[in-house]
């Protein structure tokens, strides 16, 4: 358990300052919703990411950097979708808020691997 101290501190360290930086709003999340996003994505991040270290390193940290990608195009394809609905189109909006809660959790996962694997090595 020692040896995902480091992980676990790199990753909750660089969560931290997401949030008191406000990175997710720049990055185009609501702004209502920016810091939620991190406080409900970093836990299930955290707990990927562990789960991930027993996956081959490069398939794990390949997997999960895609799937960042994917949630990342959702959820501004969402955004779009809702901005030029005005408002209206609700599927467009949980795509915009689930997406972001998803690219959180995917991009701290990613790195809790990537930490694991700079720890190992």
């Amino acid at each position: 358990m020692k040896r995902l101290a480091f992980p676990f501190s790199i990753t909750l360290a660089v969560a931290v300052a997401a949030y008191f930086s406000g990175a997710t709003e720049t990055l185009g999340a609501h702004p209502f919703w920016a810091g939620n996003t991190i406080l409900l994505g970093t836990p299930i991040g955290l707990v990927l990411g562990y789960f991930s270290t027993r996956l081959p390193f490069i398939s794990a940290t390949v997997g999960l950097a895609g799937l960042t990608l994917v949630f990342f195009a959702i959820a501004n394809l969402g955004k779009s979708r809702f901005a030029a609905s005005y408002a209206e189109d609700t599927f467009a909006g949980q795509m915009w808020f689930f997406g972001w809660h998803a690219v959180v959790m995917f991009a701290l996962a990613t790195l809790f691997v990537a930490a694991a694997n700079l720890r190992r090595t």
